[in-house]
């Protein structure tokens, strides 16, 4: 930097040196992360970053994209990453397996799938979209509806509460990508998928929103208790608890400004997935945003979310030995 004589030029000079040791002394520490999609159910923390809240707190997340939440999860348990955001269920069967992993933010609350049938199917079933939840599922029998896989929470949790309702759904597999072609060619009559893919029917006018997973519309003891949320090996929480603290604050802070600062929040969503347009953009948020102010869990949501794994048919007697405060913080 040019030295200047005048006074104010000293002034200027030993604010900017002051204003660069700071910076040098407390530049942001570098965290990797492994998110599980690019989709906006794995979008909280990009959300976070884009709106400021990693450097307010002296971090610089570098993220990395996974094909799935369990593969997130291996990230981790194998140290590729510092954190990942998985599924609670991940964590809770990483667990059963002798992995020590902690859930150190929750940042999608209960279920990330939305299901949507066919306005043609729709209309016909003699059951309107805003009816009650049981007379929906009731209304779900015998009908064809695409899923990600036969383990996912999508299957579990409306496979689950369908029975209880005294349905049948029949289900078939595919990637979320090729849920919405096949729903508008008939090839299914309804999907399950989270945002945006589930949108495009629907603004198109070719689908109808039934039933809100993100909104808690199913039945509690079919619903997990977290879509996603972010972890960490128990070691590196031990060695690094300045930048577990920091990770938290942020999704706390992402947490109040989804509730008090809409605006800002859509603006950095627009920002990270251009190709969604206004009308778009305001459907999932009505959906979806009350998930993303997901309350931190609890030991009680912990031993929900085990109970929910066996649902799936998960390794019963592992999951039977574990202590659900043992995967939170203290």
């Amino acid at each position: 930097m040019a030295i200047q004589t005048t006074r104010r030029g000293i002034l200027i000079g030993a604010v900017a040196l002051g204003a660069s040791g700071r910076s040098w002394a407390q530049s942001p520490r570098e965290i990797t992360m492994s998110l599980p999609s690019r989709s906006l159910v794995a979008a909280s923390p990009r959300i976070a970053d884009e709106l400021g809240l990693f450097a307010a707190h002296g971090l610089k997340p570098k993220f990395t994209y996974m094909d799935s939440a369990n593969a997130s999860t291996l990230a981790l348990i194998s140290r590729s990453v510092d954190v990942a955001m998985s599924g609670t269920a991940d964590a809770v069967a990483a667990q059963a397996h002798g992995q020590k992993v902690l859930i150190i933010a929750n940042t999608f609350a209960g279920l990330s799938g939305n299901l949507v049938l066919s306005k043609a199917v729709a209309d016909r079933l003699g059951v309107t979209p805003s009816a009650r939840i049981g007379e929906r599922l009731k209304a779900l029998d015998g009908l064809l509806i695409a899923s990600t896989s036969a383990t996912s929470s999508f299957t579990i949790s409306y496979g689950n509460s369908a029975r209880a309702a005294g349905s049948n759904i029949r289900f078939t597999y595919m990637g979320l990508p090729a849920m919405v072609a096949a729903l508008e060619t008939g090839v299914v009559q309804g999907i399950i998928a989270t945002a945006p893919f589930w949108t495009v029917p629907v603004v198109k006018g070719t689908a109808v929103l039934w039933i809100a997973g993100p909104k808690g519309e199913l039945p509690a003891e079919f619903l997990p208790a977290s879509a996603a949320d972010l972890q960490v090996m128990r070691d590196y929480a031990d060695a690094n608890p300045d930048v577990v603290k920091a990770v938290i604050a942020v999704i706390a802070e992402l947490r109040k400004a989804i509730v008090e600062r809409p605006a800002d929040v859509k603006a950095a969503i627009a920002r990270l997935y251009p190709e969604l347009n206004a009308a778009t953009l305001e459907l999932i948020y009505g959906v979806d945003a009350a998930a993303w102010n997901a309350a931190p869990l609890t030991a009680a949501d912990v031993a929900h979310e085990i109970a929910y794994v066996k649902l799936s048919g998960g390794p019963i007697e592992q999951l039977a030995g574990i202590n659900p405060a043992s995967m939170l913080l203290p």
